[in-house]
């Protein structure tokens, strides 16, 4: 019997001696452009390239993209414009460097504008790209790191 307490006792503490960490670590980049543009505009190139520039900084890791192309329905040719869009944020991604089996793009048509968020954003927000890390044996290592700046605070 006093062998199971103490075996009891010694997983107990091992179980709360334990902390489990996380946090959440990405570039984000959300805009809107003219309706029926076709392209990219440069401005928000600039703005992926300063991403990608930071998501560089990640120690360690590869980066994951994942893409959101949006496209409203009273848009010319509204699903093709998405694909496009969708295809040149992905090739542009490629040229800055980040591998084409870790982008993932996902295209929407929309019906209505997006109405104010909590970050004060609203319109057609047709683009969108998340930069992630992406870790062997997981992230958690990040949230620590003196390198790398979370977007949310961490969770001990």
């Amino acid at each position: 019997m006093k062998k199971r307490i103490l075996s009891v006792l010694f997983i107990f503490s091992f179980a709360v001696s334990q902390q489990a960490t996380a946090c959440t670590i990405s570039e984000d980049l959300t805009e809107s452009v003219p309706l029926n543009y076709q392209g990219i505009p440069n401005a928000y190139r600039l703005k992926m390239a300063s991403m990608v520039l930071n998501a560089r900084q990640w120690p360690n890791v590869e980066i994951q993209a994942q893409i959101v192309a949006n496209a409203y329905v009273g848009e010319a040719n509204a699903k093709e414009l998405a694909e496009s869009r969708g295809r040149q944020l992905k090739d542009y991604l490629i040229e800055l460097g980040i591998k084409p089996q870790h982008i993932y793009v996902d295209t929407h048509l929309e019906r209505l504008p997006y109405s104010k968020d909590s970050t004060g954003r609203s319109g057609y927000l047709q683009l969108s790209v998340g930069l992630m890390p992406l870790c062997k044996g997981g992230c958690q290592r990040l949230c620590d790191d003196p390198r790398v700046t979370p977007t949310s605070k961490a969770i001990k």
